[in-house]
């Protein structure tokens, strides 16, 4: 579901997606969402207890980064419109995303570890590929969403990145608050 958010939140934010960059977006999330959880399941629980203190305190501070600075950006175009122009899509921007979205996923990797034979190597890839499958569709699903949402408010890209930084911001709080719960 995070995937949705972040998703949601470039298709409301990128004010120049086009088809590509839709794909892009969500064949990243996809990625990275198989991949995090396959570099856990691999590496195991040796490295696992070496980050698990801090983990998700790096994908906190990342998000936190990201939404602060947009609704910074959104805050500075309301009050002088006529300085800002529309965010730009940023291949770097949306990596960063993906990681700081799937760092808490090398924990499903050993958890998955845990739970499966490891003489089937065939289940972990199946596995890795059914969240990479959904993780993208339910991302390129998202980025659309969020251009729909955007013609709403009809190209107010201001309280696009307002709306944006705030579900980043919400996303890196429910981040750590998981931490401590889950």
């Amino acid at each position: 579901m995070d995937c949705l958010a972040l998703s949601i939140t470039d298709g409301l934010v990128y004010q120049d997606l086009d088809r590509k960059k839709h794909y892009f977006i969500a064949l990243v999330f996809g990625l990275l969402q198989g991949l995090f959880p396959l570099l856990g399941f691999l590496l195991g629980e040796t490295f696992y207890e070496q980050i698990k203190d801090y983990d998700h305190w790096v994908a906190f501070g990342l998000l936190l980064l990201i939404g602060g600075k947009m609704v910074f950006d959104g805050v500075k175009g309301l009050v002088k419109p006529e300085t800002r122009e529309p965010k730009k899509f940023s291949c770097p921007e949306i990596l960063l995303q993906g990681v700081a979205d799937s760092i808490d996923a090398f924990a499903v990797g050993i958890a998955i570890r845990s739970t499966l034979n490891p003489t089937a190597d065939y289940q972990i890839y199946v596995c890795f590929g059914i969240i990479v499958i959904v993780s993208f569709g339910v991302s390129l699903f998202g980025v659309f969403a969020g251009k729909w949402i955007n013609k709403f408010l009809k190209g107010k890209y201001e309280i696009s990145e307002l709306i944006g930084g705030a579900v980043l911001i919400a996303l890196a709080v429910n981040v750590v608050a998981q931490s401590y719960i889950g």
